[in-house]
């Protein structure tokens, strides 16, 4: 990633919008990258196969990396998909980024 991307985010009345591309199966939870559309790629150990537990593993390491309560995050698209749409309540765009940043330099959570 060489240049300065930022994840594609919009604001709603209270929080963040994040674009995520999630995959399972991962030695590691983590945050591989930023691609340059701004979609965040997020590696997990939780199994591919259940979507339910790939999700709530997903909202687990949000909530630890973004330094917000479980309760802030809601998946609002991409329930059963790789690519996801998650909401952040409480939280505005440039602290979701700096956080977001700050995961990606760490070689694990």
């Amino acid at each position: 990633m060489g240049k300065k991307e930022k994840p594609r985010f919009s604001q709603p009345k209270r929080g963040a919008a994040l674009t995520l591309w999630v995959k399972g199966g991962a030695g590691r939870d983590c945050v591989e990258h930023i691609t340059d559309e701004g979609v965040v790629v997020v590696a997990l150990h939780a199994s591919a196969t259940r979507s339910d537990q790939l999700n709530e593993a997903l909202l687990a390491f949000l909530s630890s990396v973004l330094g917000v309560k479980r309760a802030e995050l809601e998946i609002v698209a991409g329930f059963e998909s790789e690519q996801k749409l998650v909401a952040v309540f409480g939280k505005e765009p440039e602290k979701v980024d700096q956080a977001l940043r700050r995961a990606l330099q760490k070689p694990s959570l």
